[in-house]
């Protein structure tokens, strides 16, 4: 969700500002600035997170069919909605330049007050506009802002986005369902392909160099199930009920690790992990 923020955000600022690509835009922490010469720099950075009292929609919605049974067709699950606060500063080599190029990111900002559908990223649409406010008072008092950020104090904006974040939405496309081909005992010797739902799946990559690890033994600690990742260093678990599982790793030249992962719904549960060599 908060990258998709940024992302959004940066997009906008980036075509509507004298900033040529979103390369220009930083998402650290405001302290962390560029080099003198590096050329003018905007930086957007989230320092809170918090449930909107706007938007109290949470919870099951239940679709139903006109049939005789009237059993529901479809459960789903209306998302939570989050403030998420941003301060916006600028930095050049003079502060002529800064002013110009924040006069420039208020400009765009105020006609996005209420952000169209169509200038949000994909993974934010389906919900309608998104609103946000631009330069009110920060959710934090903004002396103590600036202090708990341990720099002084700039012309800065303060930018509060309204987005939804689904809970639910957890399955990973690439391995959501693993197909299986399984050979038919009849006389044939025709290939049936069955489908079954993945309950975990990860990927395995190197802390160092983040490639996948191939051949990594998985094991769920204290069930008679083990695996081995693959050349991608994808591995997958089927058949298991609800609830928390320990993983445990062990790859050749790496220390054994354990991973907690928490399956809560049907769907896919997708976890990566890092391996740390020995």
């Amino acid at each position: 969700m908060l990258i998709f923020v940024l992302q959004t955000l940066a997009e906008i600022l980036a075509g509507g500002t004298s900033l040529t690509s979103t390369e220009q835009i930083e998402f650290s922490h405001p302290s962390n600035r560029k080099e003198e010469g590096g050329g003018p720099t905007l930086n957007l950075y989230i320092y809170d997170i918090r449930e909107s009292k706007q938007f109290q929609q949470s919870g099951r919605q239940v679709e139903r069919k006109l049939t005789r049974s009237l059993q529901p067709a479809t459960v789903s699950w209306t998302p939570n909605w989050f403030d998420v606060s941003l301060l916006l500063t600028v930095w050049d080599r003079t502060a002529l330049g800064e002013y110009h190029l924040m006069s420039e990111a208020l400009t765009v900002l105020l006609r996005h007050r209420s952000l169209r559908e169509e200038f949000l990223v994909p993974e934010l649409r389906g919900y309608g506009n998104l609103t946000m406010t631009v330069s009110l008072d920060p959710t934090i008092e903004a002396g103590s802002l600036w202090s708990a950020l341990t720099i002084p104090l700039r012309p800065a904006l303060y930018l509060t986005m309204t987005v939804p974040f689904e809970a639910q939405s957890t399955s990973v496309p690439l391995v959501w369902q693993r197909i299986l081909q399984l050979q038919n005992q009849l006389q044939n010797g025709s290939i049936e392909t069955v489908t079954k739902q993945v309950a975990i799946a990860g990927i395995v990559k190197s802390a160092v160099t983040n490639l996948p690890l191939f051949a990594t033994e998985v094991k769920v600690v204290g069930m008679q199930k083990s695996t081995t990742s693959d050349k991608e260093g994808l591995f997958f678990f089927e058949d298991l009920r609800l609830g928390n599982y320990v993983l445990t790793l062990n790859c050749p030249d790496y220390l054994l690790q354990n991973v907690n992962v928490l399956v809560d719904s049907p769907n896919c549960t997708f976890k990566e992990v890092l391996l740390t060599p020995a």
